[in-house]
């Protein structure tokens, strides 16, 4: 609710300020130019607050949010400046190219930012996501490459030849090559051209043996310190607390007499308590995920299942190296799932993620800081059982 009343008061303000100005001008374009003036501002801070955002997680900008929206504001508020009475002056008297305060101010920085994000398609991402889905940042480099080509020339011809038909209440007040768009259109050429026709690709890291040894030893060597605290506790709470010290041989006599009975409580209890172990331990409950339909029914897959609509194997894939957990070629790797949108990756991978970013590369939520240093880990084989139940629907 803040921020959409945030929203709503900055647009209730640049209206009103659009249709005073518009009325004393008389200019329905003015009044326009005002209402979008409001609608860049919103846009900015949203920019500003995920860049922060992103930022602070150490997290790349390879989402749809700044690869395609910053670069189709900037190609729209440049075109605005041909209609705009506002700030439309041009600032290239003796050129045949038309530069204003407004295109400076409101297009050529977001002009600027879509080139650069245009030119990481080719160099600094391997894939560019889509809320939940992703795409090979290669071919979508090539896709918003010649989508800007192809939007600025079919501009230029439907602008330029409908010049002595404008009836309408927009009527351009210019009528020059604006200079944002003609940079976009070299600079995207260019881009294509040299890193994309002729750049090296980029490539995700291959996986080698010796890559997948080293991961699994660091993976053990963070899980021992784990192991080693809960058995140092186990011993801590089993140990009998010392006994305050008396001044007299009487005094020690009663507290050693009164000591005697907790500890035989204790050794009861623990010894009640391993019984129950051992025969739970037999049950179907207290296993760990098995194969066998009767150990299937006490899961919760919920807890296990990815947040989409319809499952598919591709579901199941690792989010880093883009494979299903296999088994026993992925054993001792283990298998970690995003608390947000419980896609998993394999546990190295993950953690060596989690070195430059805060971020899940899926879905972009942040990954809580407890859930970073002791995740949960399942195991490759137990998750084989779990997703082929999901896909088979034994939920």
């Amino acid at each position: 609710m803040p921020k959409f009343k945030a929203v709503a008061i900055t647009l209730t303000i640049f209206l009103f300020i659009g249709i005073i100005h518009g009325a004393i001008l008389n200019s329905f374009n003015v009044f326009v130019s005002w209402l979008l003036i409001g609608i860049w501002l919103i846009f900015s801070f949203k920019v500003l607050k995920n860049i922060k955002q992103y930022r602070e997680y150490r997290s790349p900008h390879n989402t749809a949010f700044f690869t395609v929206g910053p670069v189709f504001v900037g190609i729209f508020y440049s075109i605005w400046g041909n209609f705009t009475g506002l700030l439309g002056e041009n600032l290239l008297v003796i050129s045949d190219l038309y530069l204003s305060w407004w295109s400076i101010l409101f297009g050529f920085p977001y002009v600027l930012y879509g080139s650069i994000s245009l030119y990481h398609c080719f160099k600094k991402y391997n894939v560019i996501y889509f809320g939940t889905k992703s795409i090979n940042a290669r071919k979508f480099g090539y896709m918003l490459g010649f989508s800007i080509l192809f939007f600025i020339i079919v501009y230029w011809i439907s602008f330029y030849s409908l010049i002595d038909y404008y009836e309408s209440l927009l009527i351009p007040l210019h009528f020059l090559i604006d200079l944002n768009l003609l940079l976009l259109l070299i600079g995207s050429i260019l881009i294509i051209i040299i890193h994309g026709f002729f750049g090296t690709r980029t490539q995700l890291p291959r996986l080698t043996r010796d890559y997948i040894t080293r991961r699994t030893s660091r993976l053990n060597d963070l899980a021992s310190p784990n192991r080693r605290r809960e058995s140092t506790r186990s011993t801590i709470r089993s140990s009998p607390t010392p006994s305050t010290r008396t001044v007299s041989r009487t005094s020690r006599s009663v507290s050693n007499s009164s000591r005697s009975t907790p500890t035989a409580h204790i050794q009861s209890r623990s010894s009640r308590v391993k019984t129950t172990t051992r025969t739970t331990s037999g049950s179907k409950t207290g296993q760990p995920f098995r194969s066998s339909k009767s150990s299937i029914k006490h899961i919760n897959f919920k807890l296990y299942r990815p947040k989409a609509a319809n499952l598919s194997v591709e579901d199941f894939k690792c989010i880093f190296c883009f494979r299903l957990p296999e088994f026993p070629k992925d054993k001792g790797r283990g298998i970690i799932l995003c608390p947000n949108c419980r896609y998993p990756a394999h546990a190295d991978e993950f953690k060596d993620w989690l070195r430059s970013s805060r971020l899940c590369s899926r879905c972009n939520a942040p990954i809580p800081s407890s859930y970073r240093k002791n995740p949960k880990i399942i195991s490759v084989k137990n998750y084989i059982v779990i997703y082929k139940s999901l896909l088979s629907k034994r939920l």
